[in-house]
């Protein structure tokens, strides 16, 4: 089943648009200043689990520093609270979520730039949509303040904390599955994560997703003969050993070879009319519970056999009729974020389909 329309990394450095205590709050030349704005009888309080995370901070010039991020509270706005304001073009008609949340320099150095410490904040969705961080300007229709407001100082000195929030805009419809913070800055890679769930955001994401063995069909990259629509069928999500891979030429970073790998099999069924080369493993996707889309990886060697990741697929060619097993490695980095469905990521769309993941 369809995922989602909207897959893109979040970005070290992507500006925010803040929201102070409860989305009342704007900077002043003398630092936060709070206004009394009527909430919108259209906003909702989304249940998301609340709390204080010990997360690493990495800026621009590599620089690492210790940081806590508690949160305190997600709002669903409306979509008419961006319609007055002055944003791109592409997130009109999308839906706010505001952030409320406390950042503090856990460490022993000055942190500059300070309103880039929360920078690997993501929202996800429950079909895996990624929020887009936006600017707004403006204000709502009516003239009304914006519900968001940056407070982060310049420069954040050892101890020192500040409440600030963050706006992330979803397409409508699109629920809330987690808060996520990863420590390398780009939430598909090899990472320590720090995850927020949003109660109902995991059973929401499930009930889009397709049965272990049932089929769904996929959009394969035939490469000079187009895209086809080919039917697939996830055979396993088997969890393996790093001492399974060893000696193997994976391109591993440092954090993916401290972590644990999964193996994922898929069978594809050639439909078309022609010959089709085997090489769509680097589609697929191991989802997990905090928001992640773990890529896959295939070994440069063509005759490596993997305890556990039976595949066929290697250097030959599907004629019509027949059907070829695919097996992709994931390395999942962090015990708390679990596996939990597999995805592909379709060719010609933006966008993934998933079946729930049957571990052994």
């Amino acid at each position: 089943m369809r995922l989602s329309s909207y897959l893109r990394k979040a970005a070290i450095g992507a500006a925010a648009i803040p929201l102070l205590g409860g989305c009342t709050g704007e900077r002043g030349t003398g630092g936060a200043v709070e206004r009394a704005a009527e909430r919108p009888a259209s906003w909702t309080d989304l249940p998301v689990r609340t709390g204080a995370r010990d997360v690493v901070h990495t800026d621009t010039d590599h620089q690492s520093y210790k940081v806590r991020i508690t949160v305190k509270s997600l709002v669903r706005g409306s979509k008419e609270d961006m319609r007055g304001a002055r944003v791109d073009e592409e997130l009109k008609g999308m839906v706010p979520h505001y952030l409320t949340f406390k950042v503090t320099n856990t460490g022993r150095k000055e942190i500059p730039a300070a309103h880039m410490a929360d920078s690997n904040l993501a929202l996800n969705g429950i079909d895996w949509t990624r929020g887009e961080e936006v600017y707004v300007s403006g204000g709502r229709p009516g003239g009304g303040d914006l519900p968001c407001a940056d407070t982060a100082p310049k420069t954040l000195a050892p101890g020192d904390s500040y409440d600030t929030c963050v706006t992330y805009a979803l397409p409508e419809g699109v629920g809330v599955l987690s808060l996520a913070y990863n420590d390398d800055g780009y939430l598909d890679e090899g990472g320590a994560v720090a995850t927020w769930p949003v109660e109902g955001g995991l059973e929401a994401a499930s009930a889009e997703l397709a049965e272990p063995g049932d089929v769904v069909r996929v959009r394969w990259d035939a490469r000079e003969d187009g895209v086809l629509e080919l039917p697939a069928t996830l055979v396993s999500v088997r969890r393996g050993s790093a001492a399974d891979l060893a000696g193997l030429d994976l391109d591993l970073n440092e954090n993916e070879r401290r972590g644990v790998p999964y193996y994922v099999s898929i069978t594809y069924t050639n439909t078309g009319p022609k010959d089709l080369y085997a090489d769509q493993a680097d589609r697929v996707r191991l989802l997990t519970e905090g928001g992640r889309q773990i890529e896959g990886k295939t070994p440069f060697v063509l005759d490596t056999k993997i305890p556990g990741c039976p595949s066929d697929w290697v250097a030959r060619m599907v004629p019509p009729g027949d059907s070829v097993t695919e097996c992709s490695i994931h390395m999942v980095t962090d015990d708390d974020d679990k596996p939990f469905a597999v995805g592909f990521a379709e060719a010609g769309r933006p966008g993934l389909v998933g079946w729930r993941a049957p571990f052994h």
